[in-house]
């Protein structure tokens, strides 16, 4: 099981990986970072049911990295409200799933609607060092169910700074928070973390992740606690605590606007309604975010102001031409998926040298910063251009307005080094065969493929004139699985030294492993046989590409 989910995951994840490499637009970039989230997030959560289920070593030590936690947060909430939006077209297995409705666009705000809201403390660090993959489960778990369950409102996640008496560790406290149906208090207090358990037996899912969020929580990696607050009809509160160790990492992620920027325009917001709890909430965020960032905010009446922040759910996008009469810059704030409708209303309004941008909710400290420091930025400045702007919009159609020559962004050279380099590839499946060419292709690497180790075998064999300097190695194949593979070659190598070196070895093929198999026996019977790496999918073309890049820097 972990072999064949974790294989077709590395097909994602290497395919986006390729793509980035590309030129692409800024809509086309922001979809690429939403799926590689998503992606690293189910290879996570595949970790954790696989060690809940203990069909992997359960871990009995911490596995502490380095976090940023605000950014954590923000990308967890992000993706788990962007799979909201997709409906399935077919029940069960095989059913497709596309974006929702187009014609479903509000132009009020009715008392159904969800308003998803990000609520960060604006520290300088929210770095520490703990669970990633652990932290990141139990919030996917937690968010999850405040979607599922409400159907008005607001679903909410904030992350704030508690007191620690230990100046080395940080207390932190996640609160997720919902408008929706709420518990009963016996089921909160005899069956809420048992497996299996819904209040609500026939509520989608099987009740099994409030038990898996309590395992994580109590796991050496995080040594947290979970309270719960909840009442019928009202909704339900939702506080993990925590003390991670304190990182001093600077490097974090960007959540406030360009310094260049030490000024905002003159601004109104438009489309927001106080009598909504979500939509009132999410404005009165944006403005203790504009206070912290800029000190003195100056907002004006919507046909005064140079800059108009719009709540695009709840106004007629067609008519943006009406909301202002100085030529504001806007800021347009949409439910995804975002529609042919507000493509076109923006690029008629970016049409007459004037600046939109739209960001897809929910929307955070770092999404916000983003889009203000290019779209304020941007009118000063001969480098931005509407159409850069513009393309900030998701595209209707799959054919995306090319960015000029200016607007394309550098991307990396590779080593030309790399050429002198000699691959083969075993892998039985296609699509991850297919990724792994394309990656040694770039590379200007030579490579050679092969469907199964029967086949590597051979291939190695034919390569006596000019050996092979790295073999990727799949471990689970069918006729002759990598490790058998693997160890025919280290005897070949033995051979063919003798006969033709006098026993020197003069050239050893660097073997890697390539397996979705993440026990630890494996990983001893690998290096038993003599594989220099063992790579888990989804694997991370950065790690190979570095891998590649030490067996050429060793090169004679």
């Amino acid at each position: 099981i972990s072999h064949e989910l974790r294989t077709p995951l590395h097909g994602v994840i290497a395919s986006c990986d390729l793509l980035s490499e590309t030129n692409l637009g800024d809509a086309q970039e922001s979809l690429l970072e939403t799926a590689k989230s998503c992606a690293s997030s189910l290879a996570e959560t595949i970790n954790h049911v696989l060690d809940f289920t203990k069909a992997n070593a359960t871990r009995s030590e911490a596995v502490l990295e380095l976090v940023d936690l605000a950014q954590l947060v923000e990308e967890t909430m992000i993706s788990c409200w962007l799979g909201r939006t997709v409906r399935p077209h077919t029940d069960g297995i095989g059913g497709i799933y596309t974006a929702g409705s187009q014609t479903s666009r509000r132009k009020s705000i009715s008392p159904d609607f969800v308003e998803p809201l990000i609520d960060i403390e604006p520290i300088e660090n929210w770095s520490v060092m703990t669970d990633k993959s652990g932290l990141r489960r139990v919030l996917l778990n937690l968010i999850g169910n405040s979607m599922k369950f409400t159907r008005g409102g607001y679903v909410k996640v904030s992350l704030h700074r508690g007191t620690s008496i230990d100046p080395e560790r940080m207390a932190v406290e996640l609160v997720v928070e919902d408008t929706g149906c709420g518990m009963s208090e016996a089921f909160v207090r005899d069956k809420l973390f048992h497996p299996f358990s819904q209040e609500a037996p026939l509520a989608q899912g099987i009740g099994l992740g409030l038990a898996i969020v309590r395992s994580i929580l109590k796991s050496p990696g995080i040594d947290g606690t979970i309270d719960v607050h909840t009442k019928v009809n009202i909704g339900t509160r939702m506080t993990i605590r925590l003390q991670p160790p304190t990182a001093n990492d600077l490097r974090s992620w960007t959540r406030s606007p360009s310094q260049s920027l030490t000024r905002l325009p003159s601004f109104a917001m438009c489309g927001f309604h106080a009598e909504h709890r979500g939509s009132g909430m999410l404005a009165s965020g944006i403005r203790r975010g504009l206070r912290h960032w800029y000190g003195t905010i100056v907002e004006v009446d919507v046909k005064e102001a140079d800059l108009l922040i719009v709540d695009g759910d709840s106004v007629d996008i067609s008519k943006l031409d009406a909301l202002g009469t100085n030529r504001p810059m806007i800021l347009l704030l949409c439910s995804s998926p975002v529609d042919s409708v507000v493509f076109k209303a923006t690029q008629d309004y970016s049409g007459n040298n004037r600046l939109c941008t739209v960001v897809v909710k929910p929307i955070g400290p770092h999404a916000l910063s983003k889009a203000l420091s290019a779209l304020v930025g941007g009118r000063n400045s001969t480098l931005l251009s509407p159409l850069q702007h513009s393309l900030s919009v998701l595209p209707p159609t799959s054919q995306p307005l090319p960015p000029t020559a200016q607007e394309r962004p550098m991307r990396p050279q590779f080593n030309a080094n790399m050429s002198r380099l000699r691959v083969l590839v075993v892998e039985d499946n296609l699509v991850n065969r297919k990724v792994l060419t394309a990656f040694l292709k770039k590379r200007n690497c030579y490579f050679d493929e092969a469907g199964d180790g029967i086949e590597g075998v051979q291939r190695f064999q034919e390569s006596k004139g000019a050996p092979y300097h790295v073999c990727l190695m799949d471990l689970q194949m069918p006729r002759k699985d990598g490790f058998e593979a693997a160890r025919e070659i280290r005897q070949l190598e033995v051979e063919r030294d003798i006969s033709l070196f006098n026993g020197t070895a003069i050239h050893k093929t660097k073997i890697f492993a390539l397996t979705g198999l993440a026990t630890a026996e494996d990983r001893k019977k690998a290096d038993e046989i003599g594989f220099d790496g063992y790579l888990v999918k989804p694997i991370a073309f950065k790690v190979l590409g570095e891998c590649l890049q030490q067996v050429v820097d060793d090169l004679p």
